[in-house]
Order: structure tokens, then sequence, then C-alpha cells
């Protein structure tokens, strides 16, 4: 094919490229994902300019936006393009993992396979779509984690973690002890592995490969689950119902899931997703159906209840305002869309009952049964495109004149959104003019815009049938600071009147009092106690003494949310040091009885005060310590102090020294003891110089001048001869009878 040729087929392709980044670039309130789009569209437009386009020797770059899906029955892995839905690259995994359940760690250019069933670990090189890169490690049930430069293989039978080289996927470091019995590990956005022990009620991390200090996050034996959010590592107790944030340096932040989850069968119950595209962390309550989402940067929190009776359901994941439910009774997402507090249609995934895996990438949700041909993606306004993973027109380019994925109607999205004038799915569409054939089999010309239509005649249209009155869909409640907004959607069937919320308790105020048939549909309830919870229902009321429609009740929730950091610490030592007092001002949305909890050296201690006083602290020492505001919805970021104990400096004058010609000497350590210590400078006999007093330690006892003492002042002197720094009998310094030198320690 000649360049000039093939310039049509390339303008076809960028065209199609640039609508594909057009339906990425619809206001989601997500720019990075649309740069990411423009950025993706980019570099595909110019590999098409390099190389042509459908040239059959060719085979095409994987798209940046995209990720590779397991294909367990056929043994392969395929890699989907995230704006299309289509097939773009396949790799075959090596002879015998055909049927063997897989698990794909993906980060940045490495993608590894683990086979779950033998141990064995698979390299997928991109760019030759090959798996022949593979280390055995011949045990079933091992996990697989990646992040940043570094690659783990967990042991849970022998409670083991060792790293691995991500390229060569062989071990990089002898399996290292944890000390019990791993559940499900996660790698945060620094890529610092992090391992739960439930059995210890501690997560352990490995930072940069190394063993950290295990973070105590619950009571020993506590069932626990991780969850990457906002690039941070949370962890769910999912037997007290809490979650918390963690750093390497310990907890940084808790929320109470309260309500209905709380004490709920870990067997059956709290299910939260291993990973989330943002700092928010929805929790399904499969036994209830309760639903938490939660919000770890701003710590609000939201709850809801959707149905569950019937459904084997698994960890949600969240997306833009849509939370997605996977229901593996029928192969299909439950969507429960948090802006209109109610259910969106179901997205049906397989035919039938299947095993499905959620995880976000690149602002998108991926879904796939790894167990068949089906996957999916979806985009965060909810458009679904499905992936068809054994395609075997692969890694080949697009054949010429094939009607490409991103100009047909996505699957999933409702008539609303289609462009205006453009037909449902399934309608035909006629041309002005042309002759349509109805189902009698006659012929009639089409209607020409502008010009009125042919006369119909058949029966009178029978009036409309009288709707019944019906109930508002469920509450949707979210806690806010001193108040608790409730959201609804509409009733469906005949037009009430108006609105009224029940439930609230008389030092509650509710606003507005009412709400019209056509919304806005949401009250807000100010007051109330934080250590309490809520529930409420909305009643539709109708006109014609009709009676009102109750919806079912809202989750419970509380009129606050967990509070912020404290702000200003500021510590004032004793005097003497060897303590003092660290205050702070309250967060400023704090709400309800707060308590404070501090870490520092004395431990971990908790005031309901906004200040604590040290004692029998080391001088001469800079102390951390941190400290945490709560209240019945959990707790903030904590706010980082220092406890400084170094002993401040004093100008004092040599004592006793005015009628002796003795030098006075500044010796290395408090003693005279020729083994051990030795002069480094002194002090010239009947002189009394001023010289700066650091702190006094006990010594030798001596007696001077009189004078009989253990002490010994620290100090600096210094004359034309230098500068000297060291211990001089405190009979010629009296730093003992001065209160504002401290003890050195």
């Amino acid at each position: 094919m000649s360049g000039e040729s093939a310039r049509p087929g390339v303008r076809k392709h960028c065209s199609t490229l640039v609508r594909a980044a057009k339906a990425g670039l619809r206001p989601t309130g997500n720019r990075v994902t649309g740069y990411l789009v423009i950025g993706a569209v980019g570099a595909l437009i110019a590999t098409s300019l390099a190389v042509g386009a459908g040239t059959a020797d060719t085979r095409p770059g994987l798209a940046d936006i995209g990720a590779w899906l397991a294909g367990s029955g056929k043994g392969e892995v395929a890699h989907a393009h995230g704006l299309t839905g289509a097939v773009d690259g396949k790799a075959v995994l090596p002879a015998g993992m055909a049927g063997h359940p897989l698990s794909i760690a993906q980060n940045g250019d490495t993608t590894l396979v683990l086979d779950e069933r033998t141990g064995r670990v698979v390299r997928i090189d991109a760019a030759q779509l090959t798996a022949e890169q593979s280390a055995d490690y011949g045990t079933a049930g091992l996990q697989l984690a990646a992040g940043g430069a570094y690659a783990y293989v967990l042991d849970p039978a022998k409670g083991t973690v060792q790293r691995i080289d991500p390229a060569l996927t062989t071990p990089e470091s002898p399996p290292v002890e944890l000390g019990g019995k791993p559940g499900a590990a996660v790698v945060d956005g620094q890529g610092t592995l992090w391992v739960p022990l439930p059995d210890q009620g501690t997560v352990v991390p490995f930072v940069k490969g190394t063993k950290g200090t295990a973070v105590e996050v619950a009571d020993a034996g506590h069932d626990l689950a991780l969850t990457v959010a906002d690039g941070r590592p949370v962890v769910t107790d999912r037997t007290a119902a809490a979650m918390k944030v963690l750093t390497v340096s310990g907890v940084q932040g808790t929320f109470e899931l309260g309500g209905a989850p709380a004490g709920t069968d870990p067997a059956a119950g709290l299910l939260v997703p291993a990973g989330t595209d943002g700092s928010v962390v929805p929790v399904l309550d499969a036994g209830s159906g309760d639903l938490v989402v939660v919000d770890v940067r701003s710590r609000h929190t939201l709850r809801a209840r959707v149905p569950v009776q019937g459904q084997e359901l698994g960890a949600p994941q969240l997306l833009g305002k849509r939370v997605y439910l996977p229901d593996e009774s029928t192969g299909r997402l439950l969507v429960y869309d948090t802006s209109l507090s109610a259910l969106a249609d179901p997205v049906p995934i397989t035919d039938g009952p299947g095993e499905l895996e959620l995880f976000v990438r690149d602002g998108l949700l991926w879904v796939n049964d790894q167990d068949g041909a089906a996957a999916a993606v979806i985009d965060a306004d909810g458009e679904v495109r499905h992936i068809g993973k054994y395609e075997t027109d692969v890694p080949s380019a697009r054949k010429p004149g094939e009607r490409p994925v991103e100009d047909s109607v996505p699957t999933g999205v409702p008539a609303a959104q289609l462009p205006p004038g453009a037909p449902a799915p399934g309608v035909t569409v006629t041309a002005p003019g042309a002759t349509v054939t109805p189902s009698n089999g006659t012929s009639a010309p089409a209607p020409v815009p502008g010009q009125p239509g042919p006369t119909e005649t058949g029966p009178a249209p029978s009036a409309p049938p009288v709707q019944e009155p019906g109930a508002p869909g469920a509450p949707q409640s979210e806690s806010l600071s001193g108040a608790i907004r409730v959201t609804f959607s509409e009733a469906l069937g005949a037009t009430p009147q108006r609105y009224v919320l029940k439930g609230a308790t008389p030092d509650q105020t509710v606003t507005p009092a009412e709400i019209g048939p056509d919304g806005p549909f949401a009250f807000e309830v100010e007051g109330g106690s934080c250590e309490e919870q809520y529930s409420f229902t909305v009643v539709a009321e109708y006109d014609g003494g009709r009676p009102g429609k109750e919806s079912a009740p809202s989750a419970f929730a509380r009129p606050c949310i967990a509070p912020g950091a404290p702000e200003q610490l500021t510590f004032a030592p004793a005097q003497g040091g060897h303590g003092g007092t660290l205050t702070w001002q309250p967060p400023q949305d704090a709400n309800g009885s707060v308590t404070y909890t501090l870490n520092g050296p004395s431990g971990v201690v908790e005031t309901t005060e906004p200040s604590y006083v040290f004692k029998n602290l080391e001088n001469s020492r800079i102390h951390n310590a941190a400290v945490m505001a709560g209240n019945a919805a959990g707790s903030g970021r904590a706010t980082q102090g220092w406890l400084d104990l170094t002993p401040p400096d004093q100008r004092m004058r040599i004592v006793n020294n005015d009628t002796s010609p003795e030098t006075v000497g500044i010796r290395n350590k408090p003693t005279t003891d020729k083994a051990t210590s030795w002069r480094v400078g002194e002090i010239p006999g009947l002189s009394s110089p001023e010289v700066t007093v650091h702190c006094k330690a006990k010594g030798q006892e001596l007696t001077a001048a009189g004078i009989t003492t253990d002490v010994w002042a620290f100090h600096t002197y210094v004359d034309s001869k230098g500068i000297y720094t060291g211990y001089t009998f405190d009979a010629f310094v009296n730093s003992r009878s001065n209160p504002d030198v401290w003890e050195c320690r």
C-alpha cells in the first residue's frame, strides 16, 4: 500500500480515536482521567501516522488506558482498551495453567500472573505479548502483590513474605517470617506492602522491601480487611465494625461504621474492596443490606440500604456517584446511585451465575469473569462497554471497513442520554420520503420533517389509567457536622401534594418542613446527639383523602462526623524539665463528647481536656507526640508535635575561686579518676569568670571550699586561648542552687 493511498485509512483511524477521547471527556469531575485520555489518544494517533493503519503485518501497541484480564478457562490473559472495550492484545500462559484460578498484579509496565493452584508466577511481556518468564514457588494458595519497584509472594500457610524480582520473577531474598497467618495484603501508593495479621490484631508494613514495626489496629482475633484508598492503606475491623487509616508510625484516623454492621459475623458480613479510585471506601453489610460510604479525606459518611435477599453479593466498588455491587447469583452488577438515592438499572455481565472480579484502574471500573468470556469496562458516567476476551483476531489491527466499537451505542446507556435525534437501540431510522412498510404489509411514504403526516384512522385513544399513590424510595442519610442530610427518590405513581420527614426527635430541627412534588428531594436535620444514631422515613401525602405512603426506614446515622486534627500544638516544659504541659486547640468541626488520644513518650493515653501534663521524662531529648481527636463517629488525622526537653543555657560566674591561686579543672567526665577522665581545660585561680552552664549531673562526690557534693556542672568556658566544654565540680559553680539549671538527664 502506498503512503498516499494509506491516508484515508489514517484519517478514519484518527477520527475514531478523537471520538473515543470526547466520550472519555464528559464532565465527570475527573480531570486527570481526561488528560490521560488526551495523552493516550495523541500517542495512538502519532503511532498511526508513523506506521499506517490496517497494515496486516503491523502489531498495534497496547493502549495506555487499559487493563489485563484473566481468562483462566483458556489459560490466557487479554488486554482491553479502556475507551473502546476492544481487546488489543493477548498472551497465552504456559501449558498447564488453563483451568486454574489466576490473580494478576498490574503495576505500571509490569504485569505478573499467579497460578493460585500451583504457585507459578509468570511475567507478561507487553511488547512481545508473551508469557515466557516464570518461576515456580510450588505451593497452592499463595498471594501475589506488586507496587513501585517491588513484588512479593506471600505464603499464608507458612506465614512468610518473600520479595521477588518483578522482571525475572525469581526470589530476591529469603522468606521473612511474619509471626502469624496473614490475611489479604495490599500495596499502597508509595509501594509499601501492608500485611494484616488477624490473629494478632496488627498490620505489618514492608517499606522498600524491609519489614517494619507492626501497627496495632484491633484486638487479637478480629477479622481484618485492607483497602488502598487515595493511595493510603485503610484497615476495616470487620468484627468491631470500625475503619482505620494507617501510616508506618501508627493509626492516623478512625471511623465507626456503627448501626446495623456492628457485631456482624465477618463470615457473612462486611465486604470492602481491595482498592478504590479515590478517598471514598464503600462498605456493604451483606446480611442487612446496609451500605456505608466513608470518605477518609473529608470524614463524611453516607448510609443507605439496598435489597440483598436471595442474592450472593461480592465486595462493592465505587466510581463517580455510583456504587457497584457484584451479584454472583445472577452474574450482574447491582447499581446504587448516590446522587439519586436509589437503585439504578442493573448491568448484566454474564448469562447466568458467575464470580465477578471488580477493580478500578485509570478512572475506569473493570469487571471480569475469569472463568468465562465475559468482561466489561465502565466509565464515571456509568457507560458500559462489554469486552469479548476470547476474540481471535488479536493482536492485529482492526480490519478495514469494520465498524469501530466506539461508534456504536454502549450497552447500558439509558435512552435519555442519547444525542438529540439519535434513535434508541434497535430502532431503524428511515430517510425522509422513503417508503415505510408497516406490519400489515402495506406501503406508505415516510414522514418528511415540516410536513403533516398521513391521517391515521382507528379507535380513539383511551383515557390514561388512574395512577395509584406510591411510597418514596428508602432515604439515604449523610452525616454532617452537627446535622444529617436525608435524601430520597420521589414516589412512583400518583403525584403527591408534599413530602414530610418522620423520625426527628424534639431536639432536632427539620429543614424544610415539607417538600413539594417537584423536589429537591432532600431534608436537613440539625441537632441531636453525636452519641445517638437516628433513622428516618419519608411520607408522601396525597390529596382527596387518599392515605399517605411511607418509605422504608433509612440506615442509622449520627449528626456528626469524625473530628479533624487538633490545631496549634504547643509545649511548655516544667521548671527543671523532666516533663511539661502539651496543649492544643480543639478541631473546629468537633461535635459531641470529644476524647483526645495521645501517643507519646508515656505511651498511649486518653484525655477529655485539650492538654496533658507529662512527667518523669528524660532531659536533653526531643520526644515525639501525636494527638488525635475522636468522638462517637471516629477520629480524624493526628497532629504531630514535639516535647523539647533540651536544657536551656544559663549564664553564671565561677565562685569560691577568688582567694585560691589553684586552677579549677574542666574535665571530660564528672570525676577526677585519672583512669577514665582527663582535663579538657582549666580556669585560672584568683578569678571568677562568667561561664555558660548547660546542665548539672551527678558524679563523683568531693569536698572543696568547705563544700561536699556529688553535683557537677556541665558548662562552656571561653578565654583568649580557646573554648572549653566539660564538667566542673559544683563547689566552684553552684548550679545545684539555681532552679533554672536542669539536670542533664
